[in-house]
C-alpha cells in the first residue's frame, strides 16, 4: 500500500524555530518530495542543518508504516482459520485505524482551538526529545569539524542510544580543539568514555583534570636527597662551629682545624 503523505509534528515549531520562513517552507518542501520518491535536496541555507532530522523521522515513520501494512497483509492470509488469528488480523486494523485517526486529528488541530486549548499531538516526549539531541549533535559537528555525511549521521543516532548529546557534543568540541576534526577521533574519544564508564559532561571534564593534575605531577622535578657526604660535612661544619676557633695549645690541633675549615668552605661536587 502506497503511503500518500508524511507526518509534520507540532514540535518542528520549537526544532526549527531558528530557521527564517522561506528556509522552514524550503525544508518541509524538501521532506514531502522525499517521502514521495526518495530524492534528497541539496539545501542552500540553515535547513541542510536540520534535514538529516526530518529525514530520519520519514524514514522511521514509513518503516513503521510498512510494518502495520505486512502484519495486515498476514494476518488477511490467515483469516477464518481460527479465532486468535483472526484477533491478530483485526489487533493489525485496529492500530492502523488509530494512526489514520491520530495523523487526521494532528492535520486538524492547526485549525481548531477547544475551550481548553487542548492539543493532540501523535508525538511522545521521548521522540521530541530524540529529535532534539539529534539536531543539537549535527550542528555541532557543522560548527566544528564540517559538513555532516550520511555515515556519521547515523553513528551519531546511534551513540545517542546509550550515551547523552552533550556529551557527543563535548567530544566533538575536544577534537576541534585538539585540531582532528574527524568523526573517527570523536568516536576515539567515545569509546574511551564507554570503557572508563564516563557517562556525562561532569565525569568527562573532571576526569580531563585529574589527568592534567597527574601530567603535572610528573612533569615536575622530586627533591634530590642529600648524599652522604653532603651530611658528614654538615655534622663537621657544626662541630667546628661549637669549637669555636683554633684555641688548642698544640700546633698540630690548629692545623687540622684550619684544614678542617677549608674543607668545610670548599663546594661539593654537583652543587
Amino acid at each position: 500500500m502506497a503511503r500518500e503523505f508524511i507526518c509534520l509534528y507540532f514540535s518542528w515549531l520549537e526544532t526549527g524555530a531558528t530557521l527564517t520562513d522561506e528556509e522552514f517552507g524550503r525544508m518541509c518542501r524538501a521532506g514531502l518530495q522525499y517521502g514521495l520518491d526518495g530524492t534528497e535536496p541539496a539545501l542552500p541555507g540553515n535547513d541542510k542543518i536540520l534535514f538529516p532530522v526530518m529525514k530520519w523521522q520519514v524514514d522511521r515513520d514509513v518503516s513503521k508504516f510498512d510494518e502495520i501494512c505486512q502484519k495486515r497483509r498476514e494476518a488477511g492470509s490467515r483469516g477464518g482459520k481460527s479465532k486468535s488469528k483472526q484477533s491478530e488480523a483485526n489487533q493489525a486494523n485496529a492500530t492502523f485505524a488509530k494512526q489514520n485517526e491520530a495523523n487526521q486529528a494532528n492535520a486538524s488541530n492547526t485549525k481548531k482551538k477547544t475551550k481548553t486549548n487542548t492539543k493532540t499531538t501523535i508525538i511522545s516526549s521521548s521522540t521530541a526529545t530524540a529529535e532534539n539531541d539529534i539536531s543539537a549533535c549535527v550542528q555541532a559537528y557543522e560548527q566544528n569539524i564540517g559538513p555532516i555525511a550520511r555515515a556519521a549521521f547515523d553513528d551519531i543516532s546511534r551513540q545517542l542510544a546509550d550515551l547523552p548529546a552533550d556529551l557527543i557534543c563535548e567530544a566533538i568540541g575536544e577534537a576541534a580543539l585538539n585540531n582532528k576534526r574527524s568523526w573517527n577521533y570523536v568516536k576515539a574519544i567515545l569509546k574511551r568514555c564507554r570503557e572508563q564508564n564516563i557517562l556525562s559532561v561532569d565525569a568527562y571534564r573532571a576526569e580531563k583534570e585529574n589527568h592534567a593534575a597527574a601530567a603535572a605531577a610528573r612533569a615536575t622535578p622530586a627533591a634530590r636527597p642529600q648524599s652522604k657526604q653532603a651530611a658528614v660535612r654538615e655534622r663537621l661544619k657544626k662541630r667546628l662551629e661549637e669549637m669555636g676557633g683554633a684555641q688548642s695549645d698544640d700546633p698540630a690541633d690548629n692545623r687540622i682545624y684550619v684544614e678542617a675549615t677549608e674543607l668545610v668552605a670548599e663546594p661539593l661536587q654537583g652543587e
